[in-house]
């Protein structure tokens, strides 16, 4: 129980108090805004994990993982290949006048916690139904070993 409870402060303390970041020990009611993206990456699983800074310090502390349902190259813009795929997510590539897109699931079906904040999820979440944050997720894994089983309400 002891190592709960200081679970969950580490995490308050680290993250703080940001409407983006976790009340008490809750995943985002939301998704992160944009503006908190640190980056994202093609997995060796061919997933696409987009980082977000929750707490403001330059470092991912918060990952998004989605499906990739579709890839390909295009002389066309990000903005018209978004209109292809309307609410999907779409990330490029540039390759000079070439542009390498990866179209991914509308929503992650992971969500994983760097507590840390040292480049390895503490906590990985699982949306079964891919609908979003909605407080369904179910704890998936603890990738790194090091952080307690975090509930999600």
């Amino acid at each position: 129980m002891k190592r709960i409870v200081f679970s969950i402060i580490l995490i308050i303390a680290l993250l703080g108090f940001s409407a983006t970041t976790w009340s008490g020990n809750e995943m985002p009611h939301t998704e992160p805004a944009m503006e908190f993206r640190t980056g994202w990456n093609l997995e060796p699983s061919g997933m696409l994990s987009v980082g977000y800074d929750l707490n403001h310090n330059g470092r991912s502390d918060f990952f998004t993982v989605r499906i990739v349902l579709d890839k390909y190259i295009t002389t066309e813009s990000i903005e018209t290949v978004a209109r292809y795929h309307p609410n999907h997510p779409v990330f490029r590539v540039g390759y000079g006048a070439d542009g390498f897109y990866y179209i991914t699931a509308r929503y992650p079906l992971f969500y994983a916690v760097d507590v840390n904040e040292d480049g390895a999820w503490d906590v990985l979440y699982k949306d079964v139904l891919e609908d979003g944050v909605n407080g369904n997720e179910e704890l998936y894994d603890r990738p790194s070993g090091g952080f307690g089983a975090l509930p999600v309400s």
